[in-house]
């Protein structure tokens, strides 16, 4: 699955992963490949399991970002 991590200021991160583990307002988030469409605040860090098997981690420090997935990409925009 895609993964693009982008900020006002520059492009953060773009990728293909196994999966994106990501807090919420509302709990924690693990989303894989054809997960059901979601859109969510998200803070803290983001982490990102590449295809390869390597952890990525984003961290948002006091920002927060606009999750939005469709079960083929994601797309985070920080705030």
């Amino acid at each position: 699955m895609k993964v693009k991590i982008i900020s006002p200021e520059k492009k953060i991160y773009e990728g293909m992963c196994i999966s994106v583990y990501v807090t919420t307002d509302v709990g924690d988030a693990e989303i894989l490949e054809k997960h059901a469409n979601f859109v969510a605040i998200i803070k803290g860090r983001i982490k990102i399991k590449e295809k390869e098997g390597k952890i990525r981690e984003v961290d948002l420090q006091n920002r927060k970002a606009l999750f939005r997935t469709d079960g083929e990409e994601v797309s985070i925009f920080v705030i």
